[in-house]
């Protein structure tokens, strides 16, 4: 009888149904598998009885190979999810379509958002939007396991993910480009924000505007308007955007008095002011602070 300890399984069967024996799984919990269940090329032979080179008085020889039978099961299931989310992935690179700035006839689309950073819509102050198979990111669309995954991590970083696809929407869409301003704005909902700018730095960190992004997550801002200190704004040091006009701050005493103001008809490296727990600040026509000390 052949020797078949260390090939596959199915080689080994082959072997010896090529002799004109049966060959039955031993797995290496000593139990038989069930005959139903066929083997891979990840079973190995690791023993068999006979062993080779007797003259069995049987045609059925026993197999043991080098896995029980649930382990089998379970890295089978492995396998196949794993190849669903292959093919489920590899549609990935033609799921995304996008479209930037005034609805035109000429107006391009991009099948990527790589796409878009080497196009003149880059630098252009106008949106741009994503679609995915072909159906607004609202529209509710099921997700791949990457994209849950994306979902997944915005709300653990306390983001918006009532609608799944249209937070991978605009994920997407940060990754395509941010607008010129964006490091400047202030949101109702910083978290939401900051989780998406997170998000994108996951999913293209080698992004033009990655910094940007990073600020984003980072930054500490707050608008014109009147504030208390250590309860709206945060005691320490602030400054504007370069080039503000006509920018008029103050501090106050929380009786009202004013501790220090200004009036900055046009400064071109910015507006820093420092203010302390327990005052009021108000400011205006001077745009957006951002915390930096």
């Amino acid at each position: 009888m052949p020797n078949v300890v260390g090939k596959t399984y199915l080689a080994a069967r082959t072997t010896l149904n090529n002799d004109e024996y049966f060959a039955r799984v031993v797995g290496s919990d000593g139990k038989e598998w069930t005959t139903n269940i066929i083997p891979d090329d990840s079973v190995m032979a690791v023993a068999m009885k006979p062993i080779a080179g007797e003259t069995p008085d049987t045609d059925t020889i026993y197999i043991t190979v080098n896995m029980t039978e649930a382990e089998f099961k379970v890295a089978r299931e492995a396998k196949r999810k794993a190849a669903d989310i292959a093919e489920q992935e590899a549609a990935i690179a033609k799921r995304y379509t996008y479209t930037c700035g005034m609805y035109s006839s000429k107006q391009p689309i991009y099948k990527s958002y790589k796409e878009i950073w080497t196009s003149g819509d880059y630098s252009s102050g106008g949106d741009c939007y994503v679609k995915i198979d072909g159906k607004d990111s609202y529209s509710k669309v099921p997700l791949l396991p990457s994209e849950q995954k994306i979902v997944d991590f915005v709300a653990s970083k306390g983001g918006d993910v009532s609608v799944p696809s249209a937070t991978v929407g605009n994920v997407m869409l940060l990754c395509a480009k941010v607008k010129p301003d964006y490091a400047d704005q202030v949101v109702a909902r910083p978290e939401w924000r900051k989780s998406e700018a997170a998000a994108a730095l996951t999913v293209c960190p080698d992004a033009p505007h990655a910094a940007i992004l990073q600020h984003e997550i980072t930054a500490v801002k707050v608008s014109d308007g009147t504030k208390i200190v250590g309860q709206t704004m945060e005691p320490g040091t602030w400054k504007t955007k370069a080039g503000v006009k006509d920018c008029y701050w103050s501090r106050n005493t929380g009786g009202g008095d004013i501790i220090d103001n200004n009036f900055v008809s046009f400064a071109p490296d910015g507006v820093t002011v420092t203010v302390f727990a327990g005052e009021g600040f108000e400011s205006s026509r001077c745009g957006t602070w951002t915390k930096i000390g």
